[in-house]
């Protein structure tokens, strides 16, 4: 048991540096499931993630699942992937194609029949006029289920802000900013507990805004440069985290750091050591803590038992 599993992305290059450092989990970037590469690749990625990591994690490509030759290549991807060993597929879900629950329902499905023991992990939409809301994804997630296929919400964190407190409409950060508060975060973190059943899913970096049109894009910037605020955030991760190792019904949770390349271990180490030391004080305090006589008051009737 672990307050949560923290990891980022990996070439096979780096799964042993990446290990050295303490992280548990890797994600298989999504240029190592987009290239031809030789099948020992994928071999030796699995073997070795295997022996360093707890999870693997597989970040589709950016394909768009909306056209014919998106799809064939995310089924080739999730080959790939299972390859690698991995156990979550994370996805992006794209541009509207208009009956879109349905239609990605039957990706799902396609999907299974690639690799039905996998779990999918649909990622919240990253622009305006793509489909991923988060009422979107709970309404996929519990199609999904219906049909028996496994899967669970992926939580990245910098496009919920900007989806759901509408940014890619207003491209206001700052107004968005205020709204994200501790409560804001606890809210959607509770409500997608609720259709998480494997495991918790987060995923974050921080970004700035670009226009382009009438386009927003978002932009990864180091952890302290950009959007949304760190502390409400790892306040709110703290707390979650904390309550679901301590209250019952112990869910596990995965955190990928998604920065950039050039400082994405040092930022998630950074990540990780705010979220415990907001920890400690939650996990140390009397209402978590077994009193030691009544610890080992239980321990010794078992014993005699």
């Amino acid at each position: 048991m672990i307050l949560f599993e923290w990891g980022t992305y990996n070439a096979l290059s780096t799964l042993k540096q990446a290990a050295l450092l303490g992280t548990r989990i890797t994600e298989i970037p999504p240029a190592v499931l987009s290239r031809r590469l030789p099948s020992g690749y994928y071999e030796s990625y699995k073997k070795l993630s295997e022996e360093y990591f707890t999870s693997i994690i597989a970040h589709g490509p950016y394909y768009n699942l909306s056209s014919e030759k998106g799809l064939k290549g995310h089924l080739s991807a999730i080959e790939k992937a299972t390859l690698c060993g991995a156990e979550i597929y994370n996805y992006h879900l794209g541009r509207r194609v208009g009956d879109d629950l349905n239609y990605h329902l039957d990706v799902l499905k396609k999907f299974s029949e690639v690799n039905n023991d996998i779990i999918y992990s649909p990622e919240p939409a990253t622009n305006i006029g793509e489909f991923g809301t988060l009422d979107e994804i709970e309404e996929l997630v519990k199609a999904a289920k219906e049909e028996d296929i496994k899967i669970i919400p992926s939580l990245q964190l910098e496009n919920i802000f900007l989806n759901e407190l509408e940014v890619y409409e207003k491209d206001d950060l700052d107004e968005a900013s205020e709204k994200a508060d501790v409560d804001w975060w606890l809210k959607i973190f509770k409500r997608m507990d609720k259709i998480s059943d494997y495991i918790m899913h987060f995923r974050f970096s921080q970004v700035i805004g670009l226009k382009y049109g009438k386009r927003f894009y978002k932009k990864r910037v180091p952890l302290g440069k950009g959007y949304p605020p760190v502390d409400p955030l790892v306040e709110a991760l703290s707390t979650y985290l904390v309550e679901n190792a301590t209250r019952g019904g112990f869910k596990k949770v995965l955190f990928v750091y998604t920065g950039l390349p050039e400082v994405k271990y040092r930022d998630l180490i950074d990540l990780y050591a705010m979220i415990m030391k907001n920890s400690i004080d939650k996990l140390m305090s009397k209402e978590s803590q077994v009193e030691y006589g009544e610890f080992y008051k239980t321990m010794s009737e078992e014993e005699e038992g």
